[in-house]
């Protein structure tokens, strides 16, 4: 019998499911993150060992197994970061028959159970990337925190802090961010955030996104603004990807990532958005997760 090995390769965690070659599946395993531009070429090889391993113990299936691997990790779309990752693929054993790609194909792929339509992912990060019915694909956004990531966890996160220092400064009108930050980071002040952000990881700036959405629930008109930007800022990127795939038929527009998952407002608005730009496209959530997705792009290369 063939096996197939998915794994989807993060920066906070890494997911491997292994299935039988029509799908059905095996075994599952997490460990730690292991896109080696967060974690290093040692660690990456490492989480990717780790993972194999676990998933043909569980399993009970021997390493000399009719095996086809997928990863996708983010990065996976540039030719030197997959000369990277080919490279420990070779030294972990699963060179062969291995198919490396980006997170967001192997996304869209679980989302829509097959390779064509559009993926918005809001997450810490954000990206937009679609592939049409010709297998033309293109991206926009995922330029990383510093310089994009517009509608991203992090971008409402950082808003949000923003808000809260004009609010102090009287630079803008009172927002009820300022006691749910304070509050949640256990703060005095507003001037103790200057302290805690230069010592904050980037998720964990990314984490103060639910109290923005939650501040918007409210009809707080500073936090709701801050939502409206970021599903503007995200159809914005997937106008742009549609308009570049001219999509002759209906397909699938995607809501992914766990601001679009878990924030059912958020997600409405940009339902509200993108019916007016693709009123032939469908928005759904992922039908399956992006492990699974790989497992996807391996069944169709057998």
């Amino acid at each position: 019998m063939r096996y197939i090995i998915g794994i989807d390769g993060g920066g906070t965690k890494t997911l491997g499911l292994l299935t039988t070659e029509t799908g059905k599946r095996i075994a599952h395993v997490q460990a730690g993150p292991s896109n080696y531009h967060v974690v290093g070429e040692t660690e990456t090889k490492n989480v990717l060992t780790q993972v194999v391993t676990g998933l043909l113990t569980q399993a009970d299936i021997p390493t000399t197994s009719c095996l086809t691997f997928c990863l996708g990790m983010a990065g996976l779309g540039r030719a030197e970061d997959k000369k990277v990752i080919g490279q420990i693929c070779n030294e972990i054993g699963i060179n062969n028959a291995c198919i490396l790609t980006h997170d967001a194909h192997i996304g869209l792929v679980g989302g829509t159970g097959k390779q064509e339509g559009v993926i918005i992912i809001s997450g810490t990060g954000s990206i937009v990337y679609g592939i049409n019915g010709r297998g033309e694909e293109t991206r926009a956004g995922g330029w990383g925190y510093l310089i994009g990531d517009e509608g991203s966890g992090y971008d409402i996160a950082r808003k949000g802090l923003q808000a809260v220092a004009r609010a102090t400064d009287d630079r803008d009108m009172p927002t009820a961010l300022t006691n749910h930050i304070l509050k949640r980071l256990e703060l005095n002040k507003p001037s103790e955030l200057i302290r805690w952000v230069h010592a904050a990881r980037r998720d964990e700036i990314a984490q103060l996104a639910q109290l923005v959405f939650y501040t918007a629930e409210t009809e707080d008109t500073i936090a709701t603004g801050i939502i409206n930007s970021a599903a503007d800022e995200l159809v914005l990127a997937a106008a742009a990807v549609i308009k570049r795939l001219t999509f002759t038929a209906p397909f699938d527009i995607v809501l992914s990532g766990g601001n679009l998952v878990h924030q059912p407002m958020f997600a409405d608005k940009l339902r509200t958005r993108l019916a007016a730009i693709a009123p032939m496209a469908e928005v759904i959530l992922p039908r399956h997760e992006p492990v699974y997705g790989a497992v996807l792009l391996a069944q169709a290369w057998l």
